[in-house]
């Protein structure tokens, strides 16, 4: 099972791989579409993960410096 996020980024970009090369080694038009539609929603699940990592890892920064004033 998944548990950080840079393991989940790297599964996307993994399964996003995949994809790919199903759609470059299809014949099927369709399936060539839904494959590189497929590949598009797991990159974009990738870069949603990642913004979210960074954003809760800014979060802990900001809390880590207004600890440290009070």
């Amino acid at each position: 099972m998944l548990h950080k996020s840079s393991d989940k980024i790297r599964h996307c970009y993994q399964r996003a791989s995949e994809c790919r090369e199903r759609a470059l080694a299809s014949h099927d038009p369709q399936l060539k579409a839904d494959m590189f539609a497929a590949e598009d929603r797991w990159i974009r699940l990738a870069q949603s993960y990642a913004l979210t990592e960074s954003l809760v890892e800014f979060g802990e920064e900001v809390r880590r410096h207004l600890l440290g004033r009070e």
